[in-house]
């Protein structure tokens, strides 16, 4: 074979090689247009019967009511598990696990709702469920919320099916690690069977079981994951535990020093005047009874371009904004408030996006469009409560 042939031979190759790298990114594009579509189209029904439940809990039920209650929360927080593992599933590579991207992301938006899906299942087998997130943790980070939720997952919900009495504690704190680096520190302490001793330096082996798998069902593969996840991010991952004792299991994940903000030291109460841009009735109704219901003046609109003109109206202290509406979505309405294209009205009010939308793509489409804060549905009222005397808070900071 003559030079000039191997040279055309290697040419072709390369193309064939680009080709299919193209083919590849389009179809994982695909991919992750499909799955968001699916997920927006679970979330926004899934709002309404969630939010629409916790208004029923507070209506007077008799006891078989309450029960029948208790079983829709079940069953839908058993699907919203389902459709966050979905999400989950789409953004894992086929092959070795691969580099997630960063961005900004706060633990009571992005991390503790996914924990809170265990609590019912926590609470079904008779043990008390906490989360507590140090103050210094409570701001805005900068990291793969994606991974540090699958992390935190993983080693919770070991912990719920290993423990038959007693409680479970998830705590987030920051820290410094061995080499004196900010991290974020995630601890998980159960009351359950423990892992003797000999198994702890295995225990995140995905062949290795521990004494009591048969009756479990095994360990799995969640805490395997986590440890490939916590590798990835040079992290580091250990277990303190004696059999019947219980276990604490730990994380430590570096982070920036500039990723952790501290929290407002004089949080804004409430009650707030709020724009509500919702299209979805059902929806609507639900968010606009329930922020009622916690004493907040809300004037409901159906999207952007009525947003607009009830801003030129009134007076409101911040706006939750949907972003898939006619006639003008959120994210123009969004643009039009920050430029100042609204005569009369703060351009630099508060606007959460309150949205079914889930991907990071679409987080970093909201932030650049001028958004201070991203949640997703279905929404739990602690959070969107939390959510509003923050921003709210940030731009008071921000006027002092």
């Amino acid at each position: 074979m003559n030079t000039e042939n191997l040279w055309a031979k290697m040419a072709k190759l390369e193309q064939e090689l680009e080709q299919a790298r193209q083919e590849a990114l389009e179809k994982s594009k695909h991919r992750d247009v499909f799955v968001s579509r699916i997920s927006h189209e679970l979330r926004t029904p899934l709002n309404a019967i969630m939010g629409l439940t916790e208004l029923l809990q507070g209506t007077g039920l008799n006891p078989t009511q309450a029960n029948y209650l208790s079983m829709i929360n079940q069953s839908t927080s058993q699907l919203l598990r389902l459709v966050y593992e979905i999400l989950d599933f789409s953004q894992m590579p086929m092959g070795p696990l691969q580099q997630q991207e960063s961005m900004d992301f706060t633990l009571l938006e992005d991390i503790v709702p996914r924990l809170r899906l265990l609590e019912t299942q926590a609470r079904e087998k008779g043990l008390n469920f906490f989360i507590h997130i140090d103050p210094v943790a409570s701001g805005t980070m900068h990291g793969v919320p994606a991974s540090i939720a699958q992390i935190s997952l993983a080693l919770a919900d070991n912990a719920v099916k290993f423990t038959d009495y007693g409680e479970i504690l998830i705590q987030f704190s920051m820290t410094r690690n061995e080499a004196g680096e900010t991290a974020l520190c995630i601890g998980v302490t159960d009351t359950g069977i423990g892992v003797p001793k000999e198994s702890q330096e295995a225990i995140f082996n995905k062949f290795v079981t521990g004494p009591h798998s048969e009756r479990f069902g095994g360990i799995g593969m969640g805490l395997t994951l986590a440890k490939k996840l916590v590798d990835k991010m040079q992290g580091r991952i250990w277990v303190d535990s004696e059999l019947y004792l219980g276990s604490s299991f730990y994380v430590s994940l570096p982070m920036s020093k500039s990723t952790a903000v501290a929290p407002s030291e004089s949080e804004l109460q409430g009650p707030f005047t709020v724009l509500l841009v919702e299209d979805e009735p059902v929806n609507q109704f639900m968010t606009l009874q329930l922020l009622s219901k916690h004493g907040h003046q809300v004037t409901a609109v159906s999207n952007g371009q009525q947003a607009l003109d009830a801003l030129a109206e009134g007076k409101y202290d911040l706006i939750l904004m949907d972003i898939t509406m006619p006639v003008m979505d959120g994210l123009v309405a969004t643009r039009i408030i920050r430029s100042s294209g609204v005569a009369g009205v703060d351009s630099n009010i508060p606007i959460v996006a309150l949205t079914a939308m889930v991907m990071p793509t679409d987080r970093q489409r909201c932030l650049a469009a001028g958004m201070n804060a991203f949640v997703t549905k279905p929404v739990e009222t602690a959070k969107l409560e939390e959510v509003m005397r923050a921003v709210l808070s940030e731009k008071q900071q921000r006027q002092s």
